[in-house]
């Protein structure tokens, strides 16, 4: 599943996917983001289509992430077993 990061927003969000999927950010901004969630994942994704490392959900729950960079930027991943 990608996000896309357009106009300081992640979309789609929430996102939602199973167990064992993997999530990845593409930055269609001009400014740098990160796709963060403390202790499970930390994307910088440059700028301008750059894309972040994939990260594999693999625990069921829903986890808030945010953008390190701009405090008002933030997502939710849904993991379904």
């Amino acid at each position: 599943m990608t996000v896309f990061i357009r106009n300081s927003q992640y979309s789609p969000d929430p996102v939602t996917v199973k167990v064992g999927a993997q999530v990845n950010w593409k930055n269609d901004d001009n400014i740098a983001h990160t796709a963060t969630r403390e202790g499970m994942f930390d994307n910088f994704i440059s700028p301008m289509s750059a894309q972040g490392a994939p990260v594999t959900m693999t625990t069921a729950g829903t986890f808030a992430y945010h953008c390190k960079i701009h405090s008002n930027m933030n997502g939710t991943i849904i993991v379904q077993p």
